[in-house]
C-alpha cells in the first residue's frame, strides 16, 4: 500500500497507517506532516497567482451569487 492509498483510507491516523505501511509510528507523522505542509504551499501559492491574474480584483461574480 502506498501512502496515498493510507492517507485516502485513514486520514491523518498514524497508527493507522505505519501498521497499513509497515512501518513506525513516527515515520508515518513524518509523511503526514511532509503531505500537510505540501498541500498548504500549493494553497498559499493558488491565492498569490489568483491575486496577482486578477490585480487585487475579485473575479467575475454574477449579481445574484453576491
Amino acid at each position: 500500500m502506498t501512502f496515498l492509498d493510507a492517507y485516502a483510507r485513514f486520514g491523518p491516523d498514524t497508527i493507522a497507517i505505519g501498521e497499513a505501511m509497515g512501518i513506525p509510528e513516527h515515520e508515518a507523522d513524518r509523511l503526514i506532516s511532509a503531505r500537510l505542509n505540501c498541500s498548504y504551499a500549493d494553497r498559499l501559492h493558488a491565492r498569490r497567482v489568483k491575486r496577482i491574474a486578477y490585480a487585487g480584483k475579485e473575479p467575475f461574480v454574477s449579481e445574484w451569487a453576491r
